[in-house]
This record gives structure tokens, C-alpha cells and sequence, in this order.
């Protein structure tokens, strides 16, 4: 009995896909890149549930871009199913072949349509191909530059914030170095011309010289008005013996005409109280920028 079953089973089977598919493409040429129609149409008993081609099935050499189901149809115990695809593609091809399958959901069996062809629409003549004319030119024209200013703005906008906030985060800080580099600066110029001088230390001219730098220093640097003080003011305001025999030095080259073989050292003892001034006061004007008040 159970073999009578399984026969009656293939016979409904077998009667069921009894014909093939039809498959059609519904233009005789194609275009690349333009959709074409395929038509997929399968008469059967209706008794088995049928599968028809989805997205992932394989459409190759076309690729799938939508599909068209239809009701099933039955007249006189005979069931009509049909769906259009509609492809595309681009290979260049002169002709193009497809056939589809319809999958019995129950039995899993497949039955490939026939297969469709279509041909390549060319927009070229074949007689171009035969006797080519290539045609010279050589005229030109300028195409005009089209200055894209909202984007230009949109860049500026977008830069001007970057600097307010790196000033914001930063901008003490760098107007803060810039102004001790300076400070800096000024040292570096008057230790320079300072050394230029001190070299030839029995010079009448480059002594005077070198008391009105290192005095016109001392006053940027502390703030008093050295360059027209006396050797006798400068050394009651500083307190300081060795300064104050180096100044003596200097007045009687200066005023004396006497050239002392001290005079080197005393070059050298203007020149070092200089820069120990120089590094306090750096000290104190850091502190200032910081609080505020420089």
C-alpha cells in the first residue's frame, strides 16, 4: 500500500511539471544600462506549490532591478503562473541568453525554462567600423573657473572658530613667551655690542662707548634713570665695591686719560653684574605676566 502511495506521488509530480517554463524577453534588442522585461510563464495542474526566481537567485548576465508577480490563473483544471523581471546590464555582448528555473516547493525539484535570447541594440553603424573618418580639431574654449563661495565661507567660518578657541585655550600663554622672548631679545643685542667693544678694552672711544650701553641697560632693566648718573649715584644706589671700582676705571680713562691694565677686568665686572640683573629681573617679569600686572 505504501508503495502505491509513492507511486501515485511521482505520477502527480511528473503531471505537475509535465511542460517547461516559457521564458520571453518582450523586446527583440536591448540597450546598456536601460531596463528590458522578462516574462516567466508556467502552465500546470496546480496541485504542488511552486517557487518561482527571487532576488537571490542568479540572473547573470543581467542583474535583477524589480519584480512583477501575477495571480495565478486556473481554467479547466490547468493553473497558469507568470512573473516579469525586469533586468539590466552592462556587458557588451551582440546577444544575450537566459533561462530561469520553477521549483517545486514540495518535492524540491527544479525545471529550467527555455532559453530566452535577446540582441544588443548598437547605436553604431556597422559600416562606420568598415571606413573610419577621424575628424581633426583643433579649436578650444575656456570653461569658466565657478568659484564656489559657500564652501569657501563654510572653510573661513570654521577656521576663525579653530583660532578663538586655540587663542581662548592658548593665547595667554603665547603672548606671555612672545613678550619674555623679547625681553630676552633686548639682553642678547646689549651683550652682543657689549663683547664687540670689550675687545679692545684700551680703546678711548670704545670705553666711553661701552659705559653709555652698559649704563642705558642697566636703566631698561631697573628702571631708573642710570644713563645720567654719576659714578658716585650709581654705586650709592647699588651698593656694590667691585662696581664701584670698575666705574673708577672707567671715569679716569674717560675724563683722566689714564689706561689702566685693569681696564679688561673692569669690562668684565660691568659686563657679569649686568647679566645677574638681567636674570633677577627675567624672574621678577615672568611673576608679573603671570599675575597680571606686566
Amino acid at each position: 500500500m505504501r508503495n502505491a502511495y509513492v507511486f501515485m506521488f511521482i505520477l502527480l509530480t511528473h503531471f505537475g511539471f509535465s511542460q517547461k517554463p516559457k521564458a520571453y524577453f518582450e523586446s527583440d534588442s536591448l540597450s546598456i544600462g536601460k531596463p528590458i522585461a522578462f516574462s516567466l510563464t508556467f502552465l500546470h495542474s496546480g496541485k504542488t506549490d511552486l517557487l518561482f526566481p527571487d532576488s537571490t537567485s542568479n540572473f547573470k548576465p543581467f542583474e535583477l532591478v524589480d519584480i512583477d508577480y501575477f495571480p495565478t490563473k486556473t481554467q479547466g483544471g490547468r493553473s497558469l503562473d507568470s512573473v516579469v523581471y525586469k533586468l539590466i546590464t552592462f556587458k557588451v555582448d551582440t546577444s544575450y541568453s537566459l533561462s530561469l528555473p520553477v521549483q517545486s516547493i514540495r518535492s524540491k525539484t527544479k525545471i529550467f525554462s527555455n532559453i530566452a535570447t535577446v540582441k544588443l541594440k548598437s547605436s553604431l553603424d556597422s559600416q562606420d567600423f568598415k571606413n573610419p573618418i577621424i575628424k581633426k580639431s583643433t579649436g578650444y574654449f575656456d570653461v569658466p573657473l565657478d568659484f564656489n563661495f559657500p564652501k569657501f565661507l563654510y572653510y573661513v567660518v570654521v577656521l576663525l572658530i579653530s583660532v578663538g578657541l586655540f587663542w581662548a585655550l592658548f593665547g595667554k600663554i603665547i603672548y606671555r613667551s612672545i613678550l619674555v622672548w623679547r625681553f630676552n631679545q633686548k639682553q642678547q643685542k646689549f651683550a652682543t655690542a657689549y663683547k664687540k667693544l670689550s675687545k679692545t678694552p684700551k680703546n678711548f672711544k670704545n670705553i666711553e662707548n661701552g659705559l653709555v650701553l652698559w649704563k642705558n641697560h642697566l636703566e631698561w632693566l631697573l628702571k631708573k634713570p642710570y644713563s645720567t648718573m654719576t659714578t658716585s649715584e650709581i654705586t650709592k644706589t647699588l651698593e656694590n665695591e667691585r662696581l664701584d671700582e670698575a666705574l673708577k676705571e672707567f671715569d679716569q680713562a674717560i675724563y683722566g686719560g689714564i689706561l689702566s691694565d685693569h681696564i679688561p677686568f673692569a669690562f668684565n665686572i660691568l659686563f657679569d653684574f649686568a647679566a645677574n640683573t638681567f636674570k633677577n629681573q627675567r624672574k621678577i617679569y615672568k611673576e608679573e605676566l603671570k599675575s597680571g600686572r606686566g
